[in-house]
């Protein structure tokens, strides 16, 4: 075993002692709206760590795995369970409100597909800090624009300039594309003069204790981001979601206070198709707390909408920086790859190590020549992708096909990379990518096509 995993070994059976704390905590919902059916009640917040999040399914769940006598049985005799709310034709029931036929069911123009979730962006105007960022690994803040609407503000660090605001453009819209409920996420500039302090604003302390954000935190913050030469800054603006939210969602299980969730998230087709989707774009981030749940209300109608949220450390990005280059091809604690470590004394080769850097700062690290798209993981277990099957697979594979060469460049193009070499580069990786998918996956490559294997493509879905 090498000392790199031995480190993590460490790190994760230290951090164990921590999970308890930082667990699970509630938040309290505001008085619940009107209905057609009279009163709602609104499902209670709620929100997880990080930290726990990557205990349970890097040490506590796999000893729940290996001792679930039911599902040993069912991999033994190949017959694991199948998603629990597909149709006859072997597709995602409609309505969702996790999922929309969008690709592969429907045409969906080069234009609308740029556009993705939306690309109106903050007005014109001065920017009023009301809050700091304090979620993820990017440096930010909240601001209300000139109109009020308010956005999460999320920036590059200086040696990589504009890897993570570029991926986060780029997934935003591919996802959008592929049916799921994401934020819009548009690239913009500005420059520090056209900021000012809401007399309100708050930070929250290490503690978690709210204080008031002065404007020594906002230079230190803008100290430490990517700054153009004119003095311009690029960002993401993240738009708020409509609604009141309700912390994040997880991969298994249900939230047992929402009458419409009635399918365990792990026996879903769009969270357990997600893995062919994630792979390809090589969301290794694929986690419950990187999602968000909100309550809204549409046509008289209340109810829960799914988001997925927090593109940063997608493609080559691992957020303030480039993916290691194991990234996709083991967990952060792999007990496969160790047993094979320990076996042959850690003499094996890794396919990682053929990886070529392709040394553009804003692209970081990801590739196509070496891409395994059979055995693709994310930074640890996703209990969705653990239940995966071949059906599953294929559905994700098939969306993935129905993206064109003319789509891919056009997504790419909306990173707004200075560096040609970065739009090129990342183009032709994600169509390798899609390739290798494909042929993995549905043997070969299918004719283009504007609607693809959907049956619901008339369907409207929430």
């Amino acid at each position: 075993m090498t000392s790199h995993r031995i480190s993590l070994l460490s790190i994760f059976l230290f951090l164990s002692a921590l999970a308890v704390a930082t667990s699970r905590s509630a938040v309290a919902a505001d008085a619940p709206p009107d209905s057609a059916a009279g009163k709602v009640k609104i499902p209670k917040g709620q929100e997880y760590s990080y930290i726990y999040d990557v205990l349970n399914h890097s040490l506590f769940r796999p000893i729940t795995r290996v001792t679930d006598w039911p599902r040993l049985g069912r991999q033994a005799t190949g017959n694991k369970r199948e998603a629990a709310n597909v149709d006859e034709q072997d597709q995602v029931r409609l309505p969702s409100t996790w999922w929309q036929p969008r690709i592969g069911y429907r045409a969906v123009s080069v234009e609308r597909l740029r556009e993705g979730s939306g690309t109106k962006g903050p007005a014109p105007g001065k920017w009023k800090i009301v809050q700091a960022k304090s979620q993820g690994v990017t440096p930010g803040f909240q601001i209300k624009d000139s109109k009020g609407d308010r956005f999460v503000i999320k920036f590059d660090v200086p040696d990589f300039a504009e890897l993570s605001t570029g991926t986060e453009a780029i997934c935003t819209r591919l996802y959008w594309a592929a049916g799921y409920n994401v934020p819009e996420n548009v690239i913009v500039t500005f420059r520090p003069e056209d900021l000012e302090i809401d007399p309100k604003a708050t930070t929250k302390d290490m503690m978690g204790r709210e204080r008031p954000f002065t404007a020594g935190q906002l230079k230190a913050i803008l100290a430490v981001v990517a700054t153009r030469k004119d003095g311009s800054i690029r960002c993401i603006a993240s738009r708020f979601l409509k609604g009141k939210p309700l912390g994040p969602f997880k991969y298994i299980g249900r939230r047992r206070d929402d009458p419409e969730d009635k399918i365990p998230h792990e026996l879903r087709r769009e969270l357990r198709g997600m893995w062919t989707i994630a792979a390809w774009t090589n969301h290794a981030d694929s986690r419950g707390p990187n999602s968000l749940d909100m309550w809204v209300t549409e046509n008289d109608r209340s109810f829960v909408r799914h988001y997925l949220i927090d593109f940063g450390s997608t493609l080559g990005s691992g957020g303030l920086g480039p993916r290691s280059l194991v990234t996709g091809t083991e967990y952060y604690l792999d007990y496969n790859i160790m047993l094979r470590q320990l076996g042959t004394l850690g003499l094996a080769p890794f396919e990682w190590e053929k990886i070529v850097d392709p040394r553009i700062p804003s692209v970081g690290r990801i590739e196509s020549a070496v891409f395994d798209p059979t055995d693709w993981r994310p930074d640890y277990p996703n209990p969705a992708f653990d239940e995966r099957t071949r059906r599953d697979i294929e559905w994700g594979a098939r969306i993935v096909a129905s993206f064109t060469d003319e789509q891919i460049r056009a997504v790419v193009e909306e990173a707004r990379y200075s560096d040609p070499r970065a739009t090129e580069y990342m183009t032709r990786v994600l169509i390798e990518r899609r390739d290798k998918i494909v042929r993995a996956w549905l043997g070969k490559l299918p004719e283009t096509t504007a609607v693809g294997p959907g049956s619901a493509a008339g369907e409207v879905a929430r």
